[in-house]
């Protein structure tokens, strides 16, 4: 997904690509890991004249950072949600919705992002 977005990015001469791996992710997917993030900056600025900037700001940050910091900057969590099952609601049983949940119930508990 993340070579499709560079090229939609590289056709529309963009200059950055900003990918949303977080630190939850690293146990389970390789590509949310910091050495993948580091090849395919390298590999983004070998695939093209223009140059494209890979950013993945939150590869260090949990879900729960993620939320607190959303919450903090007002962002309209409601018109949103996370689910692996794809229909037009949350199931609210998957991984991504248990996960999404987890992530909000974080934000009710003391963090240095507060």
């Amino acid at each position: 997904m993340l070579a499709v977005a560079s090229a939609a990015a590289i056709a529309r001469k963009c200059d950055a690509v900003v990918y949303g791996a977080h630190a939850g992710d690293h146990a389970i997917y390789p590509d949310c890991r910091e050495p993948f993030v580091q090849a395919m900056t390298v590999a983004l600025g070998l695939c093209d004249w223009h140059p494209l900037t890979l950013l993945a700001p939150y590869l260090q940050w949990t879900k729960g950072d993620i939320c607190k910091r959303g919450l903090k900057l007002d962002v309209p969590f409601a018109d949103t949600w996370t689910c692996y099952v794809g229909d037009e609601h949350p199931c609210g049983q998957c991984g991504a919705c248990t996960e999404r949940a987890e992530a909000f119930a974080f934000t009710k508990t003391d963090d240095p992002l507060t």
